[in-house]
C-alpha cells in the first residue's frame, strides 16, 4: 500500500467494476470441453482525479452564484499553481436552487436564499501527490473534496493477465480431458470478456473542518490506496484428439 505525506486521513474505499462487452464469437455449436479462465494482475495507479465542490448560500440567485463564481475561479488558478495542468481541469456541473424553510404560521415554505453548488474535477499523474492537492483545495475555498485512483496504461498489465486467463483455462481442460480417459485437442474457440478495475478513495469519509485543519497546520493530507486489479477473463472450448 501506498502512503504519502505526514497526517493520515480515514478513507472511505470502494471498488467499481466495468464490465465490458465479449470482443470474439462464441461458437453456437460446441464439442467437446468448455472451461473458463481468469487472470488477474496488481498495478500501481497512474492516474488520480481530485473532485472538489464549492457551495455558496446568499438573499439572491445572483449573489449566490456571482460568489460562486469567483471562488471556482480561485480554486482554479489555485489548483494551476499547484501543478494541475488546465487542460485536466472540467466543470462537471453547476447549478442554483432557493433554499426553502417551513414556516409554522402561514403552513409553507417560504425562500430564505439561494444555494450555488458548482463541482469540478483536477486530474494528475503525480499520484504520489494527490494529499498535496486535496490540501490545496480545501484552502482555497473547496467546501467538499473526494479522490479516485485509475489506470490509463493498463494494456501490458491486460495482457499478462489474459496470458495468466488463458493458461488456467487450458490447466483445467487437461484436468477435465485427464479424468475422461481422453487426450486434450486443439482450441475451437476462445470468448474474451474484459473487465476494468479502478478504486474510489473519498476524502470526504474525514470531515471538512478536520481536512481543514490539516491544511492550516501543514502537516500534510496523507492518502493510502490500494494496487488495482486488472482482471482477464475467457471461456475457451477444446476439442478432444
Amino acid at each position: 500500500m501506498k502512503k504519502m505525506s505526514k497526517t493520515f486521513v480515514g478513507i472511505l474505499i470502494a471498488s467499481v467494476i466495468a464490465v465490458g462487452f465479449s470482443t470474439s464469437a462464441f461458437a453456437e455449436n460446441t464439442t467437446g470441453i468448455t472451461v473458463n479462465g481468469t487472470g488477474s494482475v496488481l498495478a500501481d495507479p497512474d492516474t488520480s482525479v481530485i473532485t472538489a465542490s464549492i457551495e455558496t448560500i446568499e438573499n439572491t440567485a445572483e449573489t449566490a452564484k456571482s460568489l460562486n463564481n469567483s471562488l471556482c475561479s480561485d480554486l482554479r488558478n489555485s489548483m494551476v499553481a499547484a501543478g494541475i495542468s488546465e487542460d485536466k481541469i472540467v466543470t462537471e456541473y453547476t447549478y442554483v436552487s432557493p433554499e426553502r424553510k417551513y414556516d409554522e404560521k402561514t403552513d409553507e415554505y417560504k425562500i430564505i436564499g439561494y444555494r450555488a453548488y458548482t463541482s469540478i474535477s483536477f486530474s494528475t499523474n503525480d499520484v504520489d501527490n494527490a494529499g498535496k492537492y486535496i490540501d490545496v483545495a480545501v484552502k482555497n475555498g473547496a467546501t467538499g473534496v473526494n479522490i479516485s485512483f485509475s489506470l490509463e496504461s493498463s494494456a501490458d498489465f491486460y495482457a499478462q493477465a489474459l496470458k495468466q486467463a488463458i493458461a488456467t483455462a487450458e490447466s483445467s481442460a487437461k484436468a477435465i480431458a485427464d479424468a475422461c480417459g481422453k487426450p486434450l485437442g486443439n482450441v475451437v474457440s476462445v470468448n474474451e470478456t474484459t473487465s476494468n478495475h479502478y478504486t474510489i478513495e473519498n476524502a470526504s469519509a474525514k470531515t471538512m473542518n478536520d481536512l481543514e485543519a490539516v491544511a492550516e497546520e501543514g502537516a500534510g493530507t496523507e492518502i493510502d490506496y490500494d494496487k488495482i486489479s486488472v482482471t482477464a477473463h475467457v471461456t475457451v472450448n477444446y476439442d478432444f484428439k
